[in-house]
């Protein structure tokens, strides 16, 4: 009896245990008929390669200068009774700068004057005699002798007329440049005299800068001095950082400083339109660029657009149906911290910018343009950052 219960029992559990298998087993098959879910595109930033000629730069201090620049002073020698500038002040052609005590030139004005008319008295009366003399001849009252000695007076008091003239005239240019006045338009840069100073004839006093035409000055090495005239120059300024314009090389010295060993450049600005006069300023510090186009199309890219795997740079590039990517081989030319240049790449091809250690090939993306206004390095912003540190074997 009790052997027939143990079997009973038994049965009812391997039913149990069977009807549990049956129900797990049902309920895999349903999940097994549900579909898997599918994996979301993944959003990639990416940057448009643009390809241009890379180029070298150097950049070196100069400042803005005045091309012509005059260095004045009187024309005779006196002491200083008035000074009518300052420096800085613009002056205009013609305007009195400075004056000399006027007292002795005035005598000698005056003097001179009166040597011019006694001068006429004696040629007057010398004329009148040879006239007499020649109507005396006529009659043989005076001999030829006579008449061609009182000719000879009449010539001499003649040259001494003359004479007494041009001292007069001397005698008043000498009055006037008792006035210095300015020789252009301009500003008065230096003055180099005082009121009461005794200064002498042709000593330089005071210096006008012309402002019609300004140009940028700078010092370049040894090494740079044959090749000046081949590179493309440019100016950018400290006062006006959005002010950038274009150099033309007007003068190279021909020798180097003793002291320095760098030659003394010259360019003029090409734009000369009165916009341009009135946002320079003379002793302005200017950032003179020196750059060399070279024959070679290059791209710059943010820095983290770049890995490297068994020695190779590689980048991330969208295919051609936008939605997959393609691990490609560059050559990196140059590194800074924030770009680097590289070469073989497509012109307007689309690469991955960032994020570039969570990807893998096959998948699925989404590219996003990379702007400059995030976190991230813009394209434009890495190309300025490269010429800030390109160019140094130029």
């Amino acid at each position: 009896m009790i052997s027939t219960l143990k079997q009973l029992n038994l049965s009812r559990r391997m039913a149990g245990h069977t009807a549990i298998s049956l129900v797990i087993a049902a309920s895999l098959a349903a999940c097994g008929e549900k579909a898997l879910p599918q994996s979301k595109p993944h959003p990639v930033l990416v940057s448009t390669v643009h390809n241009v000629y890379n180029s070298a730069e150097r950049t070196f201090t100069g400042i803005v200068s005045a091309r012509h620049e005059s260095a004045q002073g009187f024309r005779t020698g006196g002491k200083v009774a008035a000074r009518m500038v300052e420096v800085g002040q613009n002056v205009v052609a013609g305007q009195a700068l400075a004056r000399l005590d006027p007292a002795d030139y005035e005598l000698g004005l005056q003097a001179a004057e009166a040597q011019l008319q006694a001068a006429r008295v004696d040629a007057e009366q010398a004329a009148s005699d040879e006239a007499r003399f020649r109507r005396l001849l006529e009659d043989h009252s005076v001999s030829v002798a006579d008449h061609e000695r009182q000719k000879a007076r009449a010539d001499a008091a003649a040259a001494r007329q003359a004479q007494a003239a041009r001292q007069l005239d001397l005698a008043r240019n000498r009055s006037k440049y008792t006035t210095l006045v300015a020789e252009f338009n301009g500003v008065i840069t230096s003055l180099k005299f005082e009121t009461g100073q005794i200064v002498a004839e042709g000593q330089p006093v005071v210096t006008i800068a012309n402002l019609s035409e300004l140009e940028v000055v700078a010092d370049l090495p040894e090494e740079m001095a044959g090749s000046v005239n081949t590179l493309t120059a440019s100016a950018t300024f400290l006062d006006t950082q959005a002010l950038s314009l274009a150099l033309k090389l007007r003068e190279i010295s021909p020798a180097a400083a003793a002291q320095t060993r760098t030659y003394r450049v010259r360019f003029s600005i090409a734009d000369k339109s009165p916009a341009i006069q009135q946002a320079l300023h003379l002793g302005m510090t200017a950032n003179l660029h020196l750059s060399k186009k070279e024959g070679e199309l290059t791209a710059v890219l943010p820095a983290t657009a770049v890995w490297k795997t068994d020695g190779h740079t590689m980048i991330w590039q969208v295919d051609n149906s936008g939605r997959k990517l393609i691990a490609k081989p560059v050559e990196v030319l140059r590194y800074t911290n924030e770009a680097v240049q590289v070469r073989r790449l497509a012109d307007g091809a689309k690469v991955v910018s960032a994020g570039i250690q969570k990807l893998v090939p096959g998948i699925d993306i989404v590219p996003v343009e990379r702007s400059g206004s995030g976190m991230n390095l813009s394209t434009s912003a890495a190309h300025t950052a490269m010429k800030s540190t390109a160019g140094t074997q130029l």
